[in-house]
């Protein structure tokens, strides 16, 4: 997923949005920068477990919950959790 695992590691935010099939994925460090990461899954969920468990691999751990920020349909179109260094 792009050199994301290359650069300082820090708390990040990540959003996941998607429009029609089309899942993003935006990794927003405390810098403010932004990474954008690939995403194979065509759900949101799948998205979600997807890049909750690369950052698991990569040393994070997650803050607490997705949290739904826009809906579409009833359906989750925008979330987003927080992650920190595991320990």
């Amino acid at each position: 997923m792009n050199n994301f695992a290359d650069e300082k590691p820090t708390p990040v935010e990540v959003w996941l949005s998607q429009k029609n099939m089309t899942i993003t994925c935006r990794v927003v460090r405390e810098d403010e920068s932004v990474d954008e990461l690939d995403i194979d899954s065509l759900s949101m969920r799948g998205a979600e477990r997807e890049i909750t468990g690369w950052l698991i691999e990569q040393g994070y751990k997650p803050d607490g919950r997705w949290q739904i920020e826009a809906e579409d349909r009833g359906e989750p179109a925008e979330t987003w959790r927080r992650f920190k260094l595991a320990s």
